[in-house]
């Protein structure tokens, strides 16, 4: 059976169309689309006309490479920005209206849960017997969910992500000392909700754009390809040299680095700044990239529960 599942995140939305055979999720298609669902709700609590119409055309290219594949049914998550926002239901409205996609919005916890099924669908199988921690650092929040194999055992999410922090935060291009400083407060304070999680010997898997966008740029990809971020380990040394980079670059820099999604420019120093805070404050010596998140997630939990 073929299907769709799309994560339609703060900042990108998320295409996958996989085969689902005997139990197992074999990939067809992968698209991203950065939209900017986001874009000044944190300030207005609204989602803005502008990204209406980019998230509907985003979604209208997403069906069309669907029904190519031949896709039989189509799973759309909404996730933190539509969370927020206070006219989410004239936007869910809209765009069943228009596509007939039907979004299902779902919580925090969800997001976590869904996050490190298809985190853990990719990783290799000597981890899964092993303690593994999945942070997923979003556009508008940051999931972080400790586990052992396909078992979670605590999960939150957090309101911290790469456009919350920039548009609450970075005003400057590059941020300044005090920008940075206040950010960097304000998610320590995030932070304290985690302190109760025993991090201790477990492995970190990141998911989501700002650990696959710099595994793309340690690796030097003249395009992003996901069979070789997935599975990418870098130590924190290698965090910390491309933080010293990007802390000293314009937005205008930024946007010529290769590896850079057009669109991620303005946002992406922000996610790597929340990905070093967090090492650093839980002693991660290193992390391994996932190519896989909640677009995998809601497949092999549909699989789980035999929905599928």
């Amino acid at each position: 059976m073929k299907v769709a599942s799309i994560d339609i995140g703060t900042n990108t939305l998320l295409l996958l169309i996989a085969d689902v055979k005997d139990g197992k999720i074999i990939p067809l298609h992968n698209s991203q689309i950065i939209a900017r669902l986001g874009k000044n709700v944190e300030a207005s609590g609204l989602i803005q006309k502008e990204a209406f119409d980019k998230v509907l055309n985003a979604l209208i290219e997403f069906k069309k490479i669907s029904e190519k594949f031949g896709v039989e049914k189509i799973f759309a998550i909404g996730t933190s920005a539509l969370r927020d926002a206070k006219n989410r239901d004239d936007f869910l409205n809209f765009i069943k209206e228009k596509t007939g996609i039907e979004i299902k919005v779902i919580s925090g916890e969800e997001e976590a849960k869904l996050t490190y099924l298809g985190a853990v669908s990719g990783l290799d199988e000597k981890f899964l017997n092993q303690k593994i921690s999945v942070i997923d650092i979003g556009g508008g929040s940051t999931e972080v969910i400790l586990g052992s194999g396909f078992e979670i055992k605590k999960f939150i999410s957090l309101n911290i992500g790469t456009v919350r922090i920039t548009e609450k935060f970075l005003k400057h291009s590059p941020p300044l000392d005090e920008e940075i400083n206040n950010a960097k407060f304000y998610i320590q304070n995030e932070f304290e909700k985690v302190k109760n999680f025993e991090f201790e010997g477990s492995t970190l898997v990141g998911v989501a754009a700002t650990v696959t966008t710099i595994a793309s740029y340690s690796l030097k990809l003249e395009t992003y390809n996901g069979e070789r971020v997935n599975g990418y380990v870098m130590g924190i040394e290698t965090i910390e040299e491309i933080y010293k980079t990007f802390r000293n670059l314009s937005v205008a820099e930024i946007r010529k680095i290769p590896q850079i999604s057009k669109g991620r420019e303005d946002v992406i120093f922000a996610g790597v700044l929340i990905l070093l805070e967090f090492m650093r404050k839980f002693n991660f010596n290193s992390i391994i990239a996932s190519d896989r998140g909640v677009r995998y997630g809601v497949i092999f939990n549909l699989l789980q529960t035999n929905f599928l």
